[in-house]
């Protein structure tokens, strides 16, 4: 009877310890996906470095309960902000609200971003910090006013700009007719976007990735009307034989004009595959990134994707044939950003067959991005080896 009673306490504790020990480990996993819940909710996700750091320097709370779209409703000494969230839910940009957004639609440049986060930083960064120091070597000069004058500008006040190609910047507002704030800048890509070399070229590849082509509606062009070959002349990069021109074609002069497409035009076609979101391509790229410090990294994209990409980042294409070895055509795409200072420099080798096709063809490609243009080495350019496309 002793035994019995014995075995059945031992029973009952036995199941009150299991069911202790079941309960502490739903009460710790509840409790750890609730710190997981907290933490992702408090902590924004930003586009760069720069952003995070200039957030943090202005005490701006509550970033995290942003949705995609531009906010101003955040102040500093009263002065309205605008922050930018992404589609990706990252802030992109955070700055002194200076400057409408008709302007920016109207005339969209890479300098509205910069200067009004530029600006609010020079206030905010505590001067003796890593951004503080080196702002202190930032090319930046006041000729008019300083950073505190912009607490003074709002969006109706006037902005002018001018620029030399590829080099440097000047900027001006005025009130009331009177000259208020004038800044010069280098035209540097690394001093406008607010990244560094290992941090630009670890985004291109991560926005690249994610980035989706969307379908383009056709563009109109003039043609003659008594011709059946047409070249839509642009202009050239480094070289006259580096140029952006597209080529056209028809069977007749009854049919309509498309962008050459043919075997028998192979370098017009590779032209118009390189340089227009409208020519036929199906070519799908195994782009090796050379990086900083003599690394690498690779990254497959569809060709299509690559150059709306860079157009949508403000980049003209320009392309430049090498020439032909074996079954594939090796040239060169310079994406040229000539508000930003910079050019992605892809060097593409095109199998024969990828030519005239619809079927999906793949190829590879290595690429160096952001090159400063205002002192970039003819030896990177090698504005010597390309041919013309005849």
């Amino acid at each position: 009877m002793f035994r019995c009673t014995q075995e059945v306490f031992f029973s009952v504790h036995r199941n009150v310890l299991i069911r202790i020990f079941m309960l502490g480990k739903i009460i710790t996993a509840v409790l750890l996906m609730l710190a997981l819940n907290v933490n992702g909710t408090k902590a924004a996700s930003f586009a760069n470095n720069r952003l995070k750091e200039l957030a943090s320097h202005a005490n701006l709370q509550g970033l995290d309960a942003l949705r995609p779209g531009v906010c101003n409703t955040y102040k500093y000494k009263q002065h309205p902000l605008t922050i930018r969230v992404n589609k990706w839910n990252e802030i992109e940009h955070i700055g002194l609200l200076l400057f409408p957004q008709q302007l920016r639609t109207l005339n969209p440049m890479p300098i509205y971003d910069f200067l009004e986060r530029y600006l609010l930083a020079m206030q905010v960064t505590p001067k003796d910090s890593e951004y503080g120091t080196k702002m202190g070597w930032d090319n930046v000069h006041f000729s008019t006013g300083s950073a505190l004058t912009s607490l003074q500008i709002d969006t109706t006040a006037e902005f002018s700009e001018s620029h030399v190609d590829l080099h440097v910047y000047k900027v001006a507002w005025n009130k009331d007719g009177k000259k208020v704030l004038e800044i010069s800048f280098p035209m540097d890509w690394q001093l406008l976007s607010g990244c560094n070399t290992i941090e630009l070229e670890q985004n291109i590849f991560r926005n690249l990735r994610r980035y989706k082509a969307e379908k383009q509606q056709q563009t109109s062009h003039a043609f003659p009307q008594n011709m059946t070959v047409y070249t839509q002349s642009g202009n050239y990069f480094v070289s006259p034989n580096v140029r952006n021109d597209l080529y056209f074609s028809r069977p007749d002069t009854k049919s309509e004009w498309q962008l050459t497409n043919s075997m028998q035009r192979p370098s017009h076609t590779l032209a118009n595959m390189m340089l227009s979101l409208e020519a036929e391509n199906n070519l799908t790229v195994d782009i090796l990134l050379d990086k900083y410090g003599l690394r690498t990294e690779k990254a497959t994209v569809d060709y299509r994707a690559w150059l709306q990409f860079c157009i949508d980042e403000g980049c003209q294409p320009y392309f430049g044939l090498k020439g032909k070895k074996d079954d594939a055509y090796s040239g060169s795409v310079f994406m040229v950003n000539r508000l930003g200072g910079y050019v992605h420099l892809l060097s593409i080798n095109v199998p024969e067959k990828g030519l005239g096709t619809k079927s999906k063809v793949k190829t590879s490609a290595r690429l160096y991005c952001y090159i400063p243009l205002h002192n970039v080495s003819d030896k990177v350019l090698n504005a010597n080896e390309f041919e013309p496309i005849k």
